[in-house]
C-alpha cells in the first residue's frame, strides 16, 4: 500500500510557512517500511484540494491530508473529502463535545466556526486532540484509507504519532522489519563505509539520518535475517552508543533527575548553557542548581571546550573536564571528544549527559 501526503495551505504554497509535517511524517514512514510515493502541496481552495485528491488517489492507497480542520473560512478540507467521496458531513457528538470542553476552559463561547469543527463523514473514526480543538479522523472508503489531520505540528505530529502510525503499522504494507540504533560522535561518511563493507552479503537495505550529534542508522531486512543483521551491526556500533535507540542522553538524564529526587549543582564552564537548557524542564527545574550558590550533596563543575571558547581552529578534538562530589566521595575526569565543526557544543552536551547519568547513578549509592 503507498502512502501520499498532502498538506494544504495558502501559507504552504507561497512560501510562507515550512511545510514539516510532511518531511517528519514521511520520514516516520519511512522508518517503518511504508512505500511513499508523493508529497503534494495546494492551497486552500476546496477546488484545489479535491484535484489534488484526484490525482494522488489514482496512484495512492493511503492519503494523509494536513491543515485545513480549523474553525475559519477557509478552513475546507472536510468539505473537500465530502465532495470527493460524494458522502455527506455529520455532526459527531464527541468532537462537539471535545470542542465544547476546550472553549469552556478557556471561557470562550461556541460559533459556526467552531460547530464545522465537529463535522466528519458518517463513519469517519475521530483522532484525539488533546492539545488543540481540531479532532482528526480515519475515514476508510473504496479501498482507500483517507487520515485527516490538523495543520499546526505540535497537534499534526502527535496525532500522527499515537493514532495514525498504529493503524497504518496493521496494514499489509510490508514484511520486513526495521532495526534501528542511535549513534553518536561519528560522522555519517566515517561509520557508513564501514556498515555497508559489513552488511554487502546481507539481504536488506540501510538508511541514515543526522539528527546533531546522533546518526540514526536503519536496516530493513526480512525478520529472519534480523538476528544475523544484529551480530554484524552490534559489535561495529557498540563503542558509539550512549543512549537508547528512542531516547538521547539528555531525556535519559532528565528521567533519572526526576527518579532521584535529590538537588543537584552543575556547574558548567564549557557548554555555554547549552546543558541548562536541555535539563531545565518544568517537572525537574527546582532540583537543579546552575548558579553555583548552593554547594548540593550531588555536586559537579564541568570545563572545557577551550579550543572551541578560544576560536582555535578545528584541530579534530577538544577536552572536557568534570570534578564530580557527594559528601562521603569525589572524583576528577578529563575526556577527550572530536571537534570538527562548531556542532561540538551540541556533542559536548549530550556527552556530559550520558557521564552525568552514570555519576550520578554512582554518586547517588
Amino acid at each position: 500500500m503507498t502512502v501520499g501526503i498532502l498538506a494544504t495551505g495558502d501559507e504552504i504554497v507561497h512560501g510562507d510557512t515550512l511545510n514539516t509535517n510532511s518531511h517528519d511524517i514521511a520520514h516516520a514512514l519511512s522508518s517503518e517500511g511504508l512505500p511513499l510515493g508523493v508529497h503534494v502541496s495546494c492551497s486552500d481552495k476546496e477546488a484545489d484540494i479535491i484535484n489534488s485528491l484526484h490525482f494522488l488517489t489514482q496512484k495512492h492507497d493511503i492519503i494523509i491530508i494536513i491543515g485545513g480542520l480549523g474553525p475559519t473560512t477557509d478552513d475546507l478540507t472536510r468539505f473537500a473529502l465530502s465532495q470527493f467521496t460524494g458522502q455527506t458531513l455529520i455532526q459527531h457528538a464527541a468532537a462537539l463535545e471535545h470542542i465544547t470542553s476546550r472553549l469552556r476552559d478557556a471561557h470562550l463561547g461556541l460559533n459556526p466556526g467552531n460547530i464545522q469543527q465537529s463535522l466528519f463523514p458518517e463513519h469517519a473514526q475521530l483522532l484525539p486532540n488533546p492539545v488543540g480543538s481540531a479532532m482528526g479522523c480515519y475515514y476508510p472508503w473504496n479501498n482507500k484509507h483517507f487520515f485527516l489531520l490538523p495543520g499546526p505540528p505540535r497537534e499534526c505530529l502527535p496525532m500522527f504519532n499515537h493514532h495514525v502510525l498504529p493503524i497504518l503499522q496493521q496494514t499489509t504494507h510490508s514484511q520486513k522489519q526495521i532495526l534501528k540504533w542511535r549513534i553518536f560522535g561519528l560522522p555519517e561518511s566515517e561509520i557508513a563505509q564501514k556498515l555497508e563493507e559489513a552488511l554487502q552479503n546481507i539481504d536488506c537495505q540501510t538508511g541514515y539520518r543526522w539528527e546533531s550529534p546522533y546518526i540514526e542508522f536503519k536496516v530493513r531486512c526480512t525478520p529472519n535475517l534480523a538476528d544475523k543483521v544484529k551480530a554484524v551491526v552490534d559489535p561495529i556500533l557498540k563503542p558509539h552508543i550512549i543512549s537508547s535507540v528512542d531516547k538521547k542522553a539528555s531525556e535519559n538524564l532528565r528521567e533519572l533527575i526526576a527518579s532521584i529526587d535529590k538537588p543537584i549543582t552543575i556547574i558548567d564552564e564549557a557548554t555555554g548553557g547549552l546543558l541548562q537548557l536541555l535539563l531545565s524542564k518544568p517537572n525537574i527545574h527546582h532540583l537543579l542548581d546552575f548558579s553555583g550558590q548552593h554547594k548540593n550533596r550531588l555536586f559537579f563543575h564541568i570545563n572545557g571546550l577551550a579550543e572551541y571558547w578560544q576560536q582555535q581552529q578545528t584541530l579534530g578534538t577538544a577536552q572536557l573536564i568534570i570534578d564530580y562530589s557527594n559528601r562521603d566521595q569525589g572524583g576528577h575526569e578529563t575526556h577527550t571528544i572530536p571537534y570538527r565543526t562548531a556542532a561540538v557544543v551540541e556533542h559536548a552536551a549530550e556527552w556530559l549527559c550520558f557521564r552525568l547519568f552514570h555519576l550520578i547513578n554512582q554518586l547517588h549509592q
